[in-house]
């Protein structure tokens, strides 16, 4: 499971790239070379000067230690024309760097400092088509899968899905359009669109439905006595 300190540089990664690039860029990006399945930390793409460049983020020495890719003939030096790593400040010195790649350190204030630069690489074993491909189609998927969570995101974590008679679903009404949030039964076939000027009926096995929350008799009953306990309170 990636740590929140890897998350957090590799989202600096893109941030640089964004400036120093300025065309394509994405985190998670898979890419395939000599038959091995790499995933890349973040990829940027200049288009007209037809270059790529990889960042690979390592936040331990551990990791950065056992990584083969950085040294294997297919690594991401041979892949790219500009090949980085980059980590916390002072947890690796340049003189360790692979062949090829350059290294940028970021401090406690997401400040990013070019230690050392990486040397060009002449010949790329990718085309740089087949990379903005791969790098379009990880972007695109961080987009939807962003959409795609703050849509779904259940705001109770599961706390009374087991056993849930009711559930909170998004679904998109197929005569107005309109996406709205619906409390629905185990087996609703149908649900009246919520939207202004549209009573129709949206057929729930049909429409694009995502469950938000879902709630058993264990939420009615906290919320049952909720209420009670408020009601002697006014009286």
């Amino acid at each position: 499971m990636e740590s929140a300190l890897h998350e957090h540089v590799k989202k600096q990664a893109l941030y640089w790239l964004k400036k120093k690039v300025t065309d394509l860029c994405a985190s998670e990006v898979k890419l395939y070379a000599r038959r091995k399945k790499l995933k890349a930390d973040a990829v940027g793409i200049n288009i007209k000067r037809k270059e790529t460049r990889i960042i690979e983020v390592k936040v331990s020495r551990s990791d950065f230690l056992r990584d083969e890719v950085l040294r294997a003939p297919y690594g991401y030096h041979a892949i790219a024309d500009y090949a980085y790593l980059m980590t916390p400040a002072g947890l690796i010195e340049p003189g360790e760097i692979p062949e090829g790649y350059g290294l940028l350190e970021v401090d406690d204030y997401d400040n990013i400092t070019v230690r050392k630069n990486p040397r060009k690489n002449p010949g790329p074993i990718l085309r740089l088509e087949t990379v903005m491909k791969r790098t379009a189609q990880a972007a695109t998927n961080a987009v939807l899968f962003k959409e795609l969570s703050r849509e779904t995101r259940d705001t109770t974590a599961g706390a009374f899905a087991r056993n849930a008679s009711v559930h909170l679903v998004s679904a998109t009404c197929p005569f107005c359009k309109k996406r709205k949030k619906y409390l629905t039964g185990n087996d609703q076939e149908t649900v009246p669109c919520s939207a202004r000027g549209c009573r129709e009926l949206i057929p729930l096995k049909k429409a694009r439905v995502h469950v938000v929350s879902s709630y058993n008799e264990a939420f009615f009953r906290q919320m049952q006595a909720f209420y009670e306990q408020d009601g002697k309170k006014e009286d």
